[in-house]
């Protein structure tokens, strides 16, 4: 649309920037009126080995805003009398025999992740085999009683509309909206065929370690699904279409009088029934937010190296699509940041600047840290403020701490350095908001400040779950588990700048611990019996890691 082109300019250096502090190749972006799209940027390589730019068609993974299409298939279906929302889907799919502790769990408990039902782990590669693991993994809370985002639950959702249909999830999508839509260059499952025409996805190398951006970048691992929760391969343009649905209230644009979804339906559709675990409202299968003033529609979306962004402001008249083949926050300041550049260009206002992240080794707040930090185990190092930033001194090792560009602000921070790389650095505060100790993996450190408690004695038997352990999950593949200040600990190495305090393991009956944040609760054992007297397999959320020999 002519006049918009110093927006998209602004848009695509945003973009630029974006890639320089996330761990992607590429990334494309749409913003789509009503009527049509009103531009594209692309920036970055869709197959770094080929040297392969990412264009408008280059299909990415869109992962869990799959599951809004799963959400008005079903609707479609309420509204044409085959299917009730609110009975036990235990009567829908009675081969499926979901423990219910509590209440009877209805596609309306599942579809707005108020089931009580665990995220679910991916080591089984396939739906069916998820759905079974949930009969050993029943709800931890009665259903209504809390928001728990659940991959799992949705996956019921899709066998659900399957039994109803007599079709399956992927071919719903492609007969009910895709193909309805005109998206022709999107599909409802991913199979080994798929990966010819998609954007290679990658991930950081290191699996053991938490991801710093002068970690290389790999092809990450591949997964067939036809899931509801999370299975679309779709382009920016597609995505576009979809966005106009929402714009047009359910109509098909560009199709007078044909509907998607009724009035009454839409409106279900996009009722925001819940509020989540960050402060919005979620609805079926979509989140509600508000940014400049404005509602959004949206839903976030990661497949494994793959990351995405849907939003629609049905206030402003617009949609926005970004995909990026890789992993990286911050997709959703850069909705914000095209939204608020086409909105001004409309209006012929002046433009926002672009989005100018920070270095990575900016750090706010950075005199809180300085000091002396002793150890457990006898190491000390010393924190200095230098540059708006801070450097580690360890022994031989002089190093600038880096955070995540792209992450708000927390107390975790990363060590570029081979020698301490492998644990995150993470402060503690006292009660007064004083930073007064540290963790580096099972290493606990104070400062002069710090007048706490001391650690008690732990129990023998906790020794031998401590160690490193693998699984074929490629979305957390390896877990590690320590005692640090006198508790038992679990950390996910790819994400270990994570609030620490989300990784305490609690006695519970039976051997069982509890760990995870009010957002993904978990519950992990030990089992078997190996050299040395230490456990072999840790069963969490119904998944299984292996030992490994490495530390």
């Amino acid at each position: 649309m002519d006049g918009l082109e110093a927006a998209f300019d602004r848009i695509g250096t945003s973009a630029e920037h974006h890639l320089e502090v996330s761990h992607s190749a590429g990334l494309a972006l749409a913003v789509t009126d009503g009527d049509e799209v009103l531009g594209v940027v692309c920036r970055g390589l869709a197959d770094v080995a080929a040297g392969t730019a990412v264009r408008p068609e280059t299909r990415f993974h869109i992962g869990s805003i799959s599951k809004s299409f799963a959400a008005m298939i079903a609707l479609q279906e309420v509204a044409a009398g085959r299917l009730d929302l609110h009975v036990s889907v235990n009567e829908i799919l009675p081969w499926l025999e979901l423990p219910e502790p509590f209440a009877p769990i209805t596609m309306h408990d599942l579809m707005t992740h108020t089931a009580g039902l665990l995220v679910g782990t991916e080591d089984a590669p396939t739906g069916p085999g998820a759905l079974h693991r949930l009969k050993t993994n029943p709800p931890t809370t009665k259903p209504g009683e809390r928001w728990l985002y659940s991959n799992d639950g949705w996956k019921v959702v899709g066998a659900c509309l399957e039994e109803v249909t007599g079709e399956p999830m992927h071919e719903l999508l492609r007969t009910r909206v895709l193909g309805p839509l005109g998206m022709r260059d999107s599909e409802g499952a991913i199979v080994d065929a798929t990966y010819q025409n998609v954007a290679v996805a990658y991930e950081p190398l290191f699996s053991d370690r938490p991801i710093q951006l002068r970690h290389p970048l790999v092809p990450a691992h591949r997964i067939v699904s036809n899931t509801a929760d999370g299975s679309i391969i779709s382009t920016v343009v597609d995505m576009s279409a979809y966005a106009r649905l929402f714009l047009a209230r359910g109509d098909v644009p560009g199709h007078d009088g044909k509907r998607m979804l009724s009035e009454e339906s839409f409106e279900a559709w996009i009722d925001q029934r819940v509020p989540d675990a960050e402060g919005g409202t979620y609805g079926y299968g979509l989140w509600a937010e508000e940014y400049d003033g404005a509602r959004w529609i949206a839903h976030s979306g990661g497949m494994v190296g793959y990351t995405a962004m849907f939003a629609v402001s049905p206030d402003d008249g617009l949609g926005c699509m970004v995909m990026q083949n890789g992993y990286g926050s911050g997709l959703r300041d850069l909705v914000r940041n095209a939204f608020a550049c086409v909105r001004a260009s409309l209006a012929g206002a002046e433009l926002p600047p672009a989005l100018m992240r920070p270095s990575a080794t900016e750090i706010p707040k950075a005199a809180d840290y300085v000091g002396t930090y002793t150890g457990d185990d006898g190491r000390v190092f010393e924190i200095e403020a230098e540059r708006e930033g801070l450097r580690l001194n360890a022994g031989p090792v002089t190093v600038m701490l880096e955070r995540d560009p792209l992450a708000d602000p927390t107390d975790a921070f990363v060590v570029p350095h081979d020698a301490l790389e492998r644990f995150a650095l993470v402060f503690r505060r006292d009660a007064d908001g004083n930073v007064v100790e540290a963790f580096h993996g099972p290493t606990w450190f104070r400062n002069d400040r710090y007048v706490g408690p001391e650690p008690g004695e732990v129990p023998d038997n906790w020794r031998r779950y401590v160690g490193f352990y693998r699984s074929n999950d490629p979305w957390a593949p390896t877990l590690r588990v320590y005692i640090r200040k006198g508790r038992l600990a679990i950390e996910w190495p790819a994400s270990a700048t994570d609030d620490a305090d989300e990784n305490e393991l609690v006695p519970l009956d039976d051997g069982w611990f509890a760990t995870g944040s009010e957002r993904e609760p978990g519950r992990i054992r030990f089992l078997g019996n190996g050299a040395g007297n230490k456990a072999v397999v840790a069963e969490y959320n119904g998944g299984n890691w292996f030992r490994s020999f490495e530390e």
